[in-house]
């Protein structure tokens, strides 16, 4: 079932302590790749991954087509990523009617995914990526806010300058205003 906008995307709690003892020896962590086509989610995962996993290449259309996951192991956590193509921007219907491939998106997250990792480029911030961060929550509900990182992509672009600097002194209020609502949680990497 996907939830409407107008509900509130809560991350798996567990209810008991044994169901809480459980959650803290598995040590699991789904993250979904969200955004706009040709910012860099499947480099992003890769990153994350630390192998190439995820088909990703410089290309005139979009290059991932359909939901994919990869899994690792980090310190002594099970990581699986998530990633997607453009399921959440406006133009997702005419290219998936049905939306048959959100709600596959929607399955392979379940129980939910404990960080929507929604990825942009620095300074290539658009309306896009707005509407791209609206489909997400519309999908989610508008609680996912509480567990959504802004990855920016192209680090290097930052030449040693601090993120947060970028994100305060930018002219484009969209990122900031973005970086906000999600808790002011933001981090750049160098695909």
């Amino acid at each position: 079932m996907l939830l409407s906008g107008s509900e509130a995307y809560r991350p798996p709690v567990p209810t008991g302590f044994q169901e809480f003892r459980s959650a803290l020896q598995e040590r699991r962590l789904r993250l979904l790749l969200a955004g706009r086509s040709g910012t860099g989610k499947s480099a992003t995962g890769n990153t994350i991954l630390q192998r190439k996993h995820f088909l990703s290449r410089l290309a005139a259309t979009a290059v991932t087509s359909a939901c994919a996951t990869g899994s690792c192991r980090w310190a002594s956590w099970d990581v699986e990523v998530l990633d997607t193509p453009d399921l959440f921007s406006p133009e997702v219907a005419q290219a998936d009617p049905g939306f048959e491939e959100r709600g596959r998106c929607y399955l392979l997250s379940a129980p939910g995914p404990h960080a929507v990792l929604l990825v942009t480029q620095l300074g290539r911030f658009t309306s896009q990526d707005v509407r791209a961060w609206q489909g997400v929550k519309a999908l989610f509900g508008a609680g996912i806010a509480a567990c959504a990182i802004v990855v920016f992509t192209r680090r290097e672009d930052l030449e040693g300058g601090s993120l947060q600097q970028y994100v305060r002194d930018t002219d484009n209020r969209a990122p900031r205003e973005l970086v906000a609502e999600c808790g002011g949680r933001c981090c750049a990497f160098d695909n």
